[in-house]
């Protein structure tokens, strides 16, 4: 809520037992000197992706509760109780929307997991009992048709965005909304939405609409670090530069090696402006980062955003209240987002005075999470503590349909991720997996394609040992094909190689080593690129040996 002089806080059994001036301490009790600087609580990121490393780096920049936006929420059985019991477990605790709600080939089912889409109001009830029984905290609805980044793709329609946003408050959960324009805002308002979960970049709103979300009560999550990349600047990336290479993971890395193609510097320019004009008319605006997309990293990425903030008219208590308690109090987290007796000992330490200056929030001296430490910097990884493949060479042999021997089966993969148009679609046809689709003008680098995720989740990395070499069998329209295969980190372009394609059957060997992956594999696609156009192969009998 606000900035508070010469405090000291007690800390007991992993949680907050007082907060006061020159508190009676007993003898013997582990004293850290805060002289100089300023003790937050624990942030709270609003809005990120939780797969690969995302909870662990998070934790290491401070972000003690992550609130994820869409994820297989199922990969996490155990974070309602790391959540709800005292004890570091060494990552950020997870609420998180599971699922979204989104169209056949809509926003959402680009990204490579399997998604319950939605296509009638009817639908609705059911759909949102299924994702509360499935471990969602809340509901996240995508009103995007693609529009604000020139392109189409099908969308929910009003009845339908009305009837999940009923059946979320019947189940007694929040709403909130993917938007991108501010019709589609202005739309989720008139419906009853609880929250935004992105600021729209297309054009200012007026005054009196965004009095009519403060008077709704409705809150927004900016996303401003994302919007960032998406304009083309790299503030993830040079706060990224300042800090030692054992403070950011390969995952951190390689996610702020990436972007998103064309920069859209104009989107930032407006997405401030509204931000600013909502913050003026009351509403309540929440930090989030919507990491680890291209160009921003998770935890990092937050420090960014609180800047970013400011940029917008905050001052410094705002800035911390956004990526506190504000995010707390909108989803109803009770225990945490406030330094106060019987809150949780998440607690961030940093060096200087940051109501005098909050451009200095990265510079952490120390982060508890239950009250323990946190290591702050990590200790070099052995290939041996990734997960290891089955000793089963036979990946796909596609007689029982997108399924593989291990990890998560087969996805569409295309350049939509990062803002492309090609499209694929994959199916199985007399025991073999046919892909087809269309490679598009509009991407530097495009592709369409099928991938492979060998882990419980995408590009969860898997050790591969001492295995040599992919083959495979294909057929299809004379043209070349390329395998991407992505490794334990994946900044740049992913290592591939090519192969052409007859009418006729054959058999594809290629080296592990000319991919450059070491033995570490996360994901394996078989995709189209140039020349642009329609295109159609098969690929059967996939073996990593």
């Amino acid at each position: 809520e606000r900035f508070l002089p010469n405090r000291d806080v007690w800390v007991e059994d992993g949680r907050i037992r007082a907060l006061g001036r020159r508190l009676d301490l007993p003898d013997g009790l582990p004293r850290v000197d805060g002289t100089g600087r300023t003790v937050l609580p624990g942030l709270i990121d609003a809005h990120v992706h939780a797969f690969g490393s995302v909870r662990e780096d998070a934790v290491r920049f401070g972000a003690t509760t992550i609130l994820d936006q869409f994820t297989a929420i199922e990969q996490f059985p155990g974070h309602r109780e790391e959540r709800s019991t005292i004890g570091f477990s060494g990552a950020a605790d997870l609420f998180s929307a599971g699922m979204l709600a989104t169209a056949a080939g809509g926003h959402g089912t680009q990204y490579g997991m399997p998604v319950d889409t939605l296509a009638e109001p009817a639908e609705a009830a059911g759909w949102t009992r299924d994702r509360k029984a499935a471990g969602s905290d809340w509901i996240k609805i995508v009103i995007e048709d693609g529009s604000a980044y020139n392109f189409t793709m099908p969308a929910l329609d009003r009845d339908t965005v009305a009837a999940v946003v009923a059946a979320a408050h019947a189940e007694g959960l929040l709403a909130v909304a993917h938007v991108s324009r501010l019709s589609a805002a202005l739309l989720a308002l008139e419906l009853g939405i609880d929250g935004l979960v992105h600021v729209w970049g297309d054009q200012v709103i007026d005054p009196e609409d965004a009095a009519r979300f403060a008077e709704a009560g409705v809150f927004v999550v900016p996303t401003l670090a994302v919007i960032a990349s998406v304009a083309g600047n790299d503030a993830s990336a040079q706060l990224a530069a300042t800090l030692a290479e054992e403070q950011l993971s390969p995952m951190q890395r390689d996610t702020l090696a990436g972007s998103f193609g064309s920069a859209r510097p104009e989107h930032l320019a407006v997405a401030l402006e509204n931000v600013r004009a909502l913050h003026e008319a009351g509403v309540s605006i929440l930090a989030g980062t919507d990491a680890p997309n291209p160009g921003t990293a998770s935890g990092l990425s937050m420090h960014v955003e609180l800047q970013l903030l400011a940029q917008a008219g905050f001052d410094a208590d705002e800035v911390f209240r956004a990526a506190t308690l504000g995010p707390a109090a909108a989803f109803g987290l009770e225990d945490r987002g406030r330094i106060d007796r019987d809150r949780l000992a998440d607690l961030v330490l940093v060096e200087g005075d940051l109501r005098a200056d909050l451009t200095g929030s990265a510079a952490i001296a120390a982060v508890w999470k239950d009250g323990e430490p946190v290591p702050l910097e990590l200790s070099t990884r052995e290939q041996g503590s990734l997960p290891v493949a089955p000793d089963v060479a036979l990946i796909a042999d596609f007689e029982d349909g997108l399924t593989s021997s291990f990890g998560m089966g087969w996805f569409p993969s295309t350049d939509e991720v990062r803002g492309g148009g090609s499209i694929a679609e994959l199916a199985v046809v007399d025991g073999a997996l046919t892909i087809s689709g269309e490679i598009r003008s509009g991407f530097p680098f495009p592709w369409a394609g099928a991938i492979w995720f060998p882990g419980d989740q995408p590009m969860a990395p898997v050790d591969f040992g001492e295995r040599e070499t992919l083959r495979f069998r294909v057929r299809g329209e004379p043209r070349s094909y390329t395998v991407m295969m992505f490794g334990e980190t994946m900044s740049g372009i992913p290592p591939s190689q090519t192969f052409s394609v007859t009418d006729a059957w054959q058999e594809i060997e290629m080296p592990l080593e000319g991919f450059r992956v070491d033995g570490v594999i996360s994901g394996v696609s078989f995709v189209a690129q140039q020349p642009h156009g329609a295109f159609a192969f098969e690929v059967d009998d996939v073996r990593i040996d």
